[in-house]
Parts: structure tokens; C-alpha cells; sequence
């Protein structure tokens, strides 16, 4: 391999028709879709995982009009609820290592608006100091999309989306999130608005009582995944809402009591298509078609979706739904605590019930996150990391700006671009998609697999297209591309990538490679050509923690990622030693042989 390779999640390049102004990001769905953010104010950088002071989270939210990038990752700990303001972006994803995360307390967007929030977890746990609190508070709150977030272990709801008589909780998005183990009511999401619109795509319910969600409101639910809920989708209101339920997956594990559809009531209206429930609990994907049963009478059953937003947005089986979410939905990368829910989850129900690694997950649901078993008192580990070298301090690190053509010596991070974007959100957007590095005389092997996690059980086969800046072609072991720069070229390059399940389930993504001036003359092995360079110990080793292999490489002291082995598959940590330097933590995504 003669590229260094950091990987991101996926990003779906559809949004709704008719937008005149930038989406979000690119990917974005639902009636949260036209949030801004911060796009129209300023950069604000976290610096420390401090619960408050300059630098910490809660000052970069405590003023609006923020693009909030983090210097740091790890687990912030909150001493009491976090009330961010509105017309904010928070870029999780920004945050170097394992990312970033919360736990003691919850995150409110109460009465604000205009909110963008991506890769970002939230826990409040038994260390919150209100058992009132949720992971998330949207009260009264407008204008929202959280995408590939995790919420978990809130002692009131999950999520939390209330309005009253006279103020809405409208035009909400929550897409590729990870909404599991709730505490204290175990609920997963409760929304209740009248007049309002609230859209789910491609997220997942894990491991809850019920509220998943409770839809009192304008519905739009699609592809979404239920695994070993008591309930799932309910509605229970006197007030009429329209709901549109297409292509979900409910799945039966230990805790499911068989409340699919609960209490839904007669005042509804629904449209549903393709959705399936898979009840036998034999570790295969195996679902048959269910559809709403009423509580207290028929409701109405509606021919067609009754918004737009419904058929306007990708729709797919809920075979390939499941697939796609296992592989990629909640805060990338995974932590310890996501990859034991998801470990959960792909035993579709067959195997020993419990709350920890291994298991099927809990037939009695959590009560504290400290039943994981996990280390920090069950939330886990989040590796810290170290930020990239930014020679203007403007959130864009020197490699990017090398790269896109924009000056590494100014601050130009809010110019907004030809595309309505501004510069920072180019960067940013970026990490937030599958994406690769390579210098333009080199190359840079991906291995697909790691992407579609969902589909491993089913014998995915892999095709790559349409590459840009460059040239791209399966190896022999059929599941790693091989993407190789156009000679002379600079900037943002991609492929596409469809994955194929012997099931008949199929999704295609792409992977954007930003393609960085350079050579490499002169470096053993291919490497590439590095400022700063100098021999580094390697230790590799999995998210468990096992050590897997030591090694030395020639990598640079300012951004060192190293060379992926080949006998290193899947996501690992690469704990990378200069001499007379601390140690670094970064994580790597590895090839299969």
C-alpha cells in the first residue's frame, strides 16, 4: 500500500427535490434538511474535555452562530445539563481519535433553532445529577438534523421533543443514529407536537421499554431498525397525525414482548409499505411482512405517502435497510459501547441473554450503563487523539488547504464557496463521509468491507465506478479498491462502490479521496513523502485492546498515520511513539488478505 488511509462513515448524496439553497450537507434528508447552523458566523474550537471554562463544550455552545470543531477527543463529563443556543453546527467528526463524547448529563436544544449536529454521543448515565434528564432535549425547538449520533443510557427519555398549545417542535431529522439502552423509563423517543413534521431515515432502536418513538406528530419513518424493544412504534394520542411507516425492520430479541405496533390509535392515519418483522429469534434475517394493528378500533389507511418527503428521499427493502444500518448508522467510528450494541444486534436474537459483550442483548433491559461490564464504569473508552497541523488556526488543517487551493496562512474557514457552503463545511463534510488520502504520484488501497458490516454474513460481492481525479479497480481478493490519482492532479477525487448480498439486498456509496500535491522518491515501501518525517514505533491493536503487532515506520512527527499492514483487517488503534514524545492513539482502518 503506498498511501496512508483514514477512514469516516458513509454518506448517502440524495436530498430532497425542489432545494434551491445548500442542503445541511450533502446526504441530507427530511424536513430538517435547510438547517444552516453556523454557517453564517464564526469558528469556535474546543480545546480541552473540561465541563466549562474557555475552550470547553459548553462555552462553544453558550453563544450562537458557531461552527464548532473539536482540537480534542475522548469523553467529555458533564457536571449538569449542557443549554446550547441556536444557529449552531457541532462537527463531531472534527474531533482527532476516537472522537467525542458525553456522559453525566444531557445536551438541550430547548427553544432554539437552526441546529446541525453530527457524530456525536451522548450517555448521561447513573452519573447524571437529574434522573429527569434525557440525551437529548429538542423542547420547543425548530429547524433541527442529527446525523450518525448515538443517545443512550438517558434516565428519562433518549430523545426528547415536546411542544404545547402554542410553540412547535418542528422540521426534525434524525438520520443514521443510534437511539439504545435506555435507564430509568427506558424510553426511546418521545415526540409529541401538534402541527409538526419530524422525519426518521436509516437509524436504529436498541434495547428499550418503549417510545420508539412515540409518534405524536406528522410522521415520516423510513428504514429505520427495531432490535429487542418491549415496544416499538407507537402513537397513543387524542390529537390526529399522518404518518408514512415504509421499509422498516422489527426484530425480535431477548426483552421483545411482541408489541410491534402499539397502541395505535384510531384517529391515525398511515400509509405503510414493506415493512417486515423477524420474531424466531434463529440468528438469520428471515422477516416476514407486518403491517399496523389498531388500538381501540381501525384508523385510516392511507394509498399513498402523505408528504413528498416520503418518495423524494432513497427508500430501500428492509433487507438492505438492516444491512445499511448495521453498517454504518450511530457516531463513527465505533466506541466500545457502540460495538457492543451492534455486536447485539447482529445476533438477530439467537444466542445468551445479557446485558454485556457477547450476548444477545438483555431480556431485562438496562437500569445503568455500568452493566456493560466495560471499563470507566460501563460507558467505555473514547481514544483521544492529536489535531492536525493548522498553521492559521482556522479549522482547516495545512494538509486540506494544500490540497483544495485555499491559503494556509489566512484564516478564510467561513469564505463560502462557489457551492453555498463555506469552506470549513467542505472539510468537514468531507470527514463525514467514507474518505481516503493519497499523494498524487501514489496510490491508495480501501478495503470496502469496512464499510458494509451489515452485508459480511451474506457473501457481499463488490463493484467500483465512476472515479474522479483518478482512476480506481477492485484487487484480486474482490472487496479492496485500489484508487490511483490522475498524474498532476490536486483536490477532491471519489469512486463509486456497490455492494451486493447474497440475499438480493444492495446498496451503492462512494468514497471521496483528497488527492494532496507530493512525491514519494526516495521512501521505502511506497510511503508517502512526508515534512518532518521521522521513525516511529507502532504498536497496532484492536478496539478490545489486544495487541496485534509492533513495528517501525517512517511517518510525519506533524500528521503521522501510518501504513495499514495487510494482516491488519477492520478498525484498530495504532498507538504511534517518537522519541522523546507521548504516545498517540490514532485510528486506522486495516485491509483483509
Amino acid at each position: 500500500m503506498n498511501a496512508r488511509y483514514l477512514s469516516g462513515p458513509l454518506m448517502l448524496g440524495l436530498a430532497c427535490l425542489g432545494q434551491t439553497a445548500p442542503v445541511a450537507f450533502p446526504g441530507a434528508l427530511g424536513f430538517g434538511n435547510a438547517a444552516t447552523g453556523g454557517r453564517a458566523g464564526t469558528v469556535y474550537h474546543v480545546t480541552n474535555l473540561n465541563d466549562a471554562g474557555t475552550g470547553s463544550f459548553r462555552d462553544a455552545v453558550s453563544a450562537s452562530n458557531r461552527i464548532v470543531v473539536f482540537d480534542v477527543g475522548g469523553t467529555i463529563m458533564l457536571k449538569t445539563a449542557v443549554s446550547a443556543k441556536g444557529n449552531l453546527t457541532i462537527a463531531g467528526q472534527t474531533a482527532p481519535g476516537g472522537g467525542i463524547g458525553f456522559r453525566g448529563g444531557e445536551i438541550s436544544f430547548a427553544k432554539q433553532a437552526n441546529v446541525i449536529m453530527r457524530h456525536v454521543r451522548i450517555r448521561p448515565g447513573s452519573e447524571t445529577t437529574s434522573t429527569e434528564d434525557d440525551a437529548l432535549s429538542l423542547y420547543l425547538a425548530e429547524n433541527v438534523i442529527l446525523d450518525h449520533c448515538s443517545f443512550e443510557f438517558a434516565p428519562w427519555n433518549n430523545i426528547d421533543g415536546v411542544g404545547n398549545s402554542t410553540d412547535k417542535v418542528t422540521n426534525i431529522t434524525f438520520q443514521h443514529c443510534l437511539i439504545a439502552d435506555p435507564t430509568g423509563q427506558q424510553f426511546g423517543a418521545h415526540c409529541e407536537s401538534v402541527e409538526s413534521d419530524w422525519a426518521w431515515y436509516y437509524n436504529a432502536f436498541v434495547n428499550s421499554h418503549n417510545r420508539n418513538p412515540l409518534a405524536k406528530t406528522n410522521t415520516v419513518f423510513v428504514n429505520n431498525v427495531e432490535y429487542n424493544n418491549e415496544a416499538s412504534y407507537t402513537t397513543h394520542t387524542s390529537t390526529d397525525f399522518k404518518h408514512d411507516i415504509v421499509g422498516n425492520y422489527f426484530i425480535y430479541g431477548p426483552a421483545t414482548s411482541g408489541n410491534t405496533w402499539f397502541q395505535v390509535d384510531k384517529n391515525q392515519s398511515i400509509y405503510y409499505a414493506g415493512n417486515l418483522q423477524d420474531s424466531d429469534k434463529d440468528g438469520a434475517l428471515t422477516g416476514k411482512t407486518t403491517t399496523p394493528y389498531w388500538y381501540q378500533g381501525e384508523g385510516t389507511v392511507l394509498s399513498a405517502p402523505w408528504s413528498p418527503v416520503t418518495s423524494g428521499n432513497p427508500v430501500y427493502s428492509a433487507a438492505t435497510a438492516f444491512r445499511l444500518v448495521a453498517s454504518q448508522s450511530g457516531a463513527l467510528p465505533y466506541d466500545q459501547l457502540d460495538s457492543l450494541i451492534w455486536g447485539q444486534v447482529a445476533t438477530l436474537g439467537k444466542g445468551t441473554a445479557g446485558p454485556g459483550a457477547g450476548t444477545a442483548g438483555p431480556s431485562s433491559l438496562y437500569t445503568s450503563q455500568a452493566q456493560t461490564g466495560l471499563g470507566n464504569n460501563g460507558y467505555g473508552t473514547i481514544l483521544d487523539g492529536t489535531k492536525a497541523a493548522d498553521t492559521d488556526n482556522d479549522g482547516l488543517p495545512d494538509f486540506w488547504e494544500k490540497a483544495v487551493g485555499s491559503n494556509v496562512a489566512k484564516d478564510d474557514a467561513m469564505t463560502i464557496g462557489s457551492d453555498g457552503y463555506a469552506l470549513i463545511e467542505g472539510y468537514i463534510n468531507w470527514l463525514a463521509t467514507p474518505h481516503a488520502r493519497v499523494l498524487n504520484n501514489a496510490t491508495v488501497d480501501i478495503d470496502l468491507l469496512s464499510f458494509t458490516q451489515g452485508f459480511k454474513s451474506v457473501a457481499p460481492a463488490f463493484a467500483v465506478t465512476n472515479s474522479v481525479k483518478g482512476s480506481v479497480a477492485l484487487l484480486s481478493n474482490g472487496h479492496t479498491a485500489r484508487f490511483t490519482p490522475t498524474s498532476g492532479a490536486a483536490g477532491l477525487g471519489s469512486f463509486a462502490y456497490t455492494v451486493k448480498g447474497s440475499d438480493a439486498t444492495a446498496w451503492t456509496g462512494s468514497v471521496s479521496v483528497l488527492v494532496e500535491p507530493g512525491t514519494t522518491t526516495g521512501l521505502q515501501g511506497g510511503e508517502a513523502a512526508m515534512t518532518g518525517a521521522a521513525q516511529a514505533d507502532v504498536v497496532w491493536s484492536d478496539l478490545q485492546g489486544r495487541v496485534l503487532r509492533r513495528e517501525t515506520q517512517l511517518l510525519d512527527r506533524q500528521d503521522p498515520r501510518p501504513v495499514v499492514p495487510s494482516r491488519i483487517s477492520g478498525l484498530h488503534v495504532a498507538l504511534v511513539s517518537f522519541a522523546g514524545q507521548a504516545a498517540r492513539p490514532i485510528r486506522t482502518l486495516g485491509l483483509q488478505p
